[in-house]
């Protein structure tokens, strides 16, 4: 019976063979393990190269954090990831294998996942700058190994992979919703409605199924519930509400009517609405991973600012963004200071190539927008003023204008009457504009880089509501003297510009945006449709 106990205790013999294979697999050019290679430079920082001590195996076969990566990796749709990425079926081949070699393999099959799926959530799939090089946000360094190294039980490993993915509840209701489409996916999707010219309240469709169809097409969303009783091929209340939440959802003018560009937007296949979300995770990822409790994010894809406390917006609107040829970039800054009644110290690119034509087709253009002009050529900045009429502006090109200019406060002002300062790199501030209609427009790329806001009113009231007297009675007030003046916020608030083609509000509801940009053809071809 004592030789059989000692027996018992000199086990050691199996894991040493384990670590024999496993230190032969290291040290080989090329990791084979069945039809499969890894890379053993990726995998060496995971071991020391002497004695390398597995992470996930023992000779009685795959341990507990083996098993939790294991069920991680099968559920990487939820991330809107692959698991076969991971090389899920050669785990899963190996699973059972108790010889040194097969374990070995395991080994090396789940440290190669853990490598990849770690980085994956913690920094993305795909560089940010290389998939959308607009986007300055930057991202947090990860070491997988080092955070491995670090564990020291299981649930320190639990731990580490609950830090991974971003904890934001907009990332979370994201993660719901492409579990949702994906069901709708596996359901047969949604129908397309065939080519026709526009219908709605009043208006029948040219062929009466298409009433059927259209609704047919709401219900598959959510946009229309229940069923409806009488004639199903009129457009009736019920059905006209639920286009305008549709419409809403997609950042259309909603009026219920089916038109070129709604009939387009119902037309878009699930698979397409699925990577589109996928691509949405993948940049959520790219972000940090705390925001603060409160902040403003703009969103350039929807034409969208939130201010967000607490995890809820206490504040919303729409806002205006760059043009395509002079985008909004993606950014974060932090908004410092206020202007009333601001000057506009016009940049000179916009000065050479989108004002100077308007003054030479319109003589008195800069005198009655109260534009301001100033010799630049001695280097003195603003200090040498020269009356507009004194200059031959049609002999001038951008190369040869060698002025500053500047407008002055008032209601023409470009920047509105109040003006947002957060400092960064590109001369992106946010600010109010006299332009009020063009927030009407569905898609709204005016500016020349920087936010407009259709309620400055409202975002001063709330950046100064911690200034004791500054109420809006008391900024109007201000406004009206025309007198500039600047004032340093109480609270620092972080700004975040994103471009985000699809989100979850925060009732739910899933929009969809158009990529005005064209900044998601990189990542289409890592999260593709299907």
């Amino acid at each position: 019976m004592f030789a059989t106990l000692g027996a018992a205790r000199a086990e050691p013999a199996p894991d040493a063979a384990l670590a024999e294979a496993l230190r032969a697999s290291l040290a080989a050019p090329v990791v084979s393990c069945s039809e499969s290679r890894l890379d053993p430079r990726r995998l060496a920082p995971f071991y020391q190269p002497d004695s390398p001590r597995p992470h996930w195996v023992s000779y009685r076969g795959p341990g507990a954090r083996a098993r939790l990566l294991r069920a991680l990796l099968r559920t990487a749709g939820q991330h809107g990831l692959e698991p076969a990425r991971y090389r899920i079926d050669d785990i899963e081949a190996h699973w059972r294998d108790r010889s040194p070699a097969g374990q070995a393999c395991l080994e090396l099959y789940l440290t190669s996942a853990f490598e990849r799926y770690s980085l994956d959530l913690r920094t993305g799939r795909v560089g940010p700058h290389e998939a959308d090089p607009s986007w300055y946000l930057p991202v947090a360094d990860f070491d997988p190994a080092a955070a491995l190294a670090a564990v020291g039980n299981d649930g320190d490993f639990a731990a580490l992979i609950d830090s991974l993915a971003p904890s934001h509840p907009a990332y979370e209701r994201l993660r719901e919703a492409l579990a949702r489409y994906e069901s709708i996916a596996h359901a047969g999707g949604w129908p397309a409605l065939s080519p026709g010219p526009e219908f709605g309240p009043g208006k029948a469709p040219a062929a009466p199924e298409q009433i059927a169809l259209l609704r047919e097409r709401l219900r598959a969303e959510g946009d229309l519930s229940g069923f409806s009783f009488g004639n199903h091929e009129a457009y009736d209340a019920p059905l006209e509400a639920a286009v305008k939440r549709f419409q809403q959802r997609h950042g259309l003018q909603a009026d219920g009517v089916v038109g070129a560009r709604t009939r387009a937007a119902l037309n878009v296949p699930v698979a397409a609405r699925i990577a589109q979300l996928r691509r949405t995770l993948e940049r959520w990822r790219w972000m940090p991973r705390d925001f603060g409790e409160h902040y403003i994010l703009v969103n350039s894809a929807g034409f969208e600012l939130a201010v967000v406390e607490r995890g809820r917006t206490v504040l919303g609107m729409r806002v205006i963004v760059g043009m395509p040829e002079q985008p909004t970039p993606s950014f974060a800054a932090s908004l410092q200071t206020l202007a009333i009644n601001p000057y506009w110290n016009v940049p000179e690119r916009i000065a050479r190539e989108v004002l100077l034509p308007k003054q030479q087709r319109d003589p008195l253009f800069f005198t009655t927008r109260g534009i301001r002009v100033f010799d630049a050529s001695n280097g003195n900045g603003y200090s040498e003023e020269i009356e507009p009429g004194q200059l031959d502006w049609i002999s001038m090109d951008a190369e040869s204008f060698d002025y500053r200019l500047r407008q002055e406060p008032g209601p023409k002002n470009s920047l509105g009457r109040l003006s947002f300062m957060l400092p960064n790199p590109f001369g992106v501030f946010l600010h109010d504009t006299p332009d009020k209609a063009l927030f009407e427009r569905d898609t709204r790329t005016f500016s020349e880089s920087c936010v407009r806001l259709e309620q400055a009113m409202a975002l001063a009231q709330h950046a100064l509501r911690r200034l004791d007297g500054w109420d809006e009675e008391r900024l109007r007030n201000e406004i009206d003297t025309q007198n500039q003046q600047t004032l340093r916020l109480p609270e620092p608030i972080p700004v975040y510009v994103l471009y985000l083609t699809s989100w979850v509000d925060d009732d739910g509801l899933v929009h969809f945006r158009e990529d005005v940009y064209q900044r998601e053809r990189i990542l289409a071809g890592y999260y593709p449709a299907k």
